[in-house]
């Protein structure tokens, strides 16, 4: 009996054991199916198996739109696969930026500005740093020199260092300030010994931040890490000193908060210098974030094989190369190291890019409770059994040919994105030795499973006698995927063809006076970077998004053709506006709004909170991408 003729419940049942892409051109192939990722119940079905652990499924869940939010999964897993963003649009110019949580930070001429791209904000919210500081910190009412490092957003709350140095006093003076720009509450006030290596993480409840200290006799650093409570206003008892971790974040370390844990993941297990037998682990320990536990049940994972991460044997790596993240797998709920190398494995003439994901599992892995102190010992990364074997769904060779001519200066962004298996870079692929002739594009590499049909219409060779181990992942992962490599966006600009629309996407991407010295931020549905050298060390910040329910205000459509294959039967699938979490009154429109809000403010984090008077430190103005008006979208 053909597919088509089985009843409704038999096809909900069927469509069970499909992934996204198969539901996605199942629904293509006929009006029948169409109910795929359009009914309600089945939709839902669909979203909470697959991706329950998306954004899309949580506001999925706020909205009751299931069918909505499938959708839009299914369009941005394709986007990312495809190297076909929704939006590409100049954003800012600024002169120091953060890009956190879909949230855009950026600060110009004494003024911060907080932008939220991922809810398509029109504008944004702009704050007088003098003004906030003269409030949060009394010091600084005098005339003083001031310097900023933003940090991190989340949950509402801006956290930026705030160093100074007053007329009449030598040196600076640090302070950490964390504030709620839209309640006016000033949460977290601190001073800092230094701002050497300085990290911010937070959720809704805690906020937790280090910083490394001066370099001891064995040139080691020290990871200083503390907690502060939001609702008691105090910081938790005791802190937490690392000396076993790396001190790059995003290359050797990282830091996150999940799930009301603190989590630190490294690729390093000491800093002295290694001996040339070792085997490599990651060391991963987290907190939870509790008041009254502190930092007393600190839990480490086991160095054992399933946190194994390499051996010498596997030959030399370029760790200029290597990125480091720790993220939450939208399907499962896992928390997983994805970790990017460059790596020359069996005497390779030719080094190659391989990204590795592990799944980090304290459930089944955590020591026992380590009461209130940690004890670790610097040891040598370990001489144990070598190459534990490697579970080929988790290797993903990125290379190709088409990349080995990238440098590392060609290449400023390097990004990969598990739920669709896809590593996509942002490379400068102009041809020319001119650094004014600037090309920024992206590259991606994608992978999928074979289908039955394709697997049954070629002949997969047998792996032959004596294949060494590496070779004999590298075929098990050919034989399990199909990969596509050396996907370009947007197409290369054709000096002999007049394409007006190309050469103006261009330009978006490299606008003209911003040029060199890229460098960006990416998250699962968009890509922020920034480029130029300008005066008063300004540059341009380009946004692209991968998101289709991203749509930001006065972005026309995109006038030419670059070949995009979209459903444009799927109605547009906005994402769900935020409901504001402070009464707002606004005096007048547009340019220079004053803003009555009933936030509270913790003056010195002493928890003391006092009513709060019309804000002179805070105000709202149209986003600047507005009056920049550069900027394409790619949704039919």
């Amino acid at each position: 009996m053909s597919l088509v003729q089985l009843p409704y419940e038999l096809v909900a049942f069927v469509v069970q054991d499909l992934d996204l892409a198969d539901i996605r051109n199942l629904s293509y192939s006929c009006k029948k199916f169409r109910f795929l990722v359009e009914e309600s119940q089945i939709t839902r079905q669909l979203l909470q198996s697959r991706a329950p652990h998306s954004t899309e499924a949580r506001d999925a869940r706020d909205s009751e739109d299931h069918a909505a939010g499938l959708r839009r999964l299914i369009k941005r897993q394709d986007a990312i696969a495809s190297v076909s963003p929704y939006a590409a649009v100049i954003v800012a110019v600024t002169q120091e930026w953060i890009y956190e949580n879909g949230v855009l930070c950026h600060f110009l001429d004494g003024e911060l500005r907080i932008l939220d791209l991922h809810h398509s904000a029109d504008s944004e919210m702009v704050v007088v740093l003098r003004k906030l500081a003269r409030e949060a910190i009394p010091e600084t009412r005098a005339s003083h020199r001031y310097k900023l490092k933003l940090l991190y957003y989340s949950h509402g709350i801006v956290s930026l260092a705030y160093s100074f140095r007053s007329a009449d006093k030598p040196g600076f003076k640090h302070y950490l300030v964390a504030f709620n720009p839209l309640t006016g509450e000033i949460v977290c006030v601190t001073p800092l010994d230094s701002i050497s290596k300085l990290f911010v993480r937070n959720d809704d409840k805690f906020l937790v931040y280090g910083i490394t200290s001066e370099p001891d006799e064995q040139s080691n650093e020290i990871w200083d890490i503390r907690a502060f409570s939001f609702g008691s206003g105090i910081w938790l008892p005791g802190h937490l000193d690392l000396d076993v971790i790396g001190t790059d974040i995003g290359s050797t370390v990282c830091f996150e908060i999940f799930d009301r844990h603190f989590y630190v993941l490294s690729n390093l297990r000491s800093l002295d210098v290694e001996e040339v037998d070792w085997v490599s682990y990651y060391y991963c320990l987290r907190f939870p974030l509790m008041q009254e536990d502190g930092f007393g049940r600190i839990e480490e994972l086991d160095p054992a094989p399933n946190i194994w991460r390499r051996d010498q044997t596997e030959g030399p790596i370029d760790d200029r190369w290597t990125f480091l993240r720790l993220i939450q797998d939208e399907a499962t709920g896992e928390l997983k190291a994805v970790e990017s190398r460059k790596e020359w494995v069996n005497g390779q003439i030719i080094g190659k890019r391989t990204c590795y994901t592990t799944i980090i599992n304290f459930d089944e892995m955590a020591e026992e409770d380590s009461g209130s102190d940690i004890s670790v010992t610097k040891t040598q990364q370990g001489t144990g059994p070598r190459r534990w074997p490697r579970n080929p769904h988790m290797v993903h060779p990125e290379d190709d040919r088409s990349a080995q001519d990238i440098t590392l200066t060609k290449c400023p962004v390097r990004s990969y994105y598990p739920g669709c298996q896809t590593a996509i870079d942002l490379v400068d692929d102009s041809s020319s030795f001119d650094p004014r002739d600037q090309q920024l594009r992206f590259r991606g590499n994608t992978r999928r499973p074979w289908t039955p049909g394709e697997l049954a219409q070629s002949s997969r060779p047998v792996a032959p006698e004596g294949e060494q181990d590496h070779e004999a992942l590298l075929r098990q992962i050919d034989n399990l995927y199909r990969s596509e490599a050396g996907l370009f966006w947007p197409p290369k600009k054709d000096p002999a063809v007049d394409e007006p629309a190309l050469a103006q996407l261009y330009e978006i991407l490299n606008p003209p006076g911003f040029i060199g010295n890229t460098h960006g931020s990416w998250d699962e549905r968009s890509t922020v970077y920034a480029t130029g050298r300008g005066g008063e060390g300004r540059k341009a910040l380009v946004f692209v998004s991968w998101d289709p329910s991203i749509r930001l205000a006065d972005t026309a459509p995109y006038p030419g053709d670059l070949g995009i294959d979209r459903p444009g039967s799927w109605a547009h699938s906005p994402m769900p506006r935020p409901a504001p979490k402070a009464p707002i009154e606004s005096k007048g429109k547009g340019k220079g709004k004053d803003v009555v809000s009933t936030g509270n403010c913790d003056t010195h984090s002493s928890g003391a909170s006092q009513p709060r008077p019309l804000l002179s430190w805070r105000k709202f103005q149209p986003a600047m991408y507005r009056g920049i008006s550069k900027g394409f979208h790619f949704c039919l």
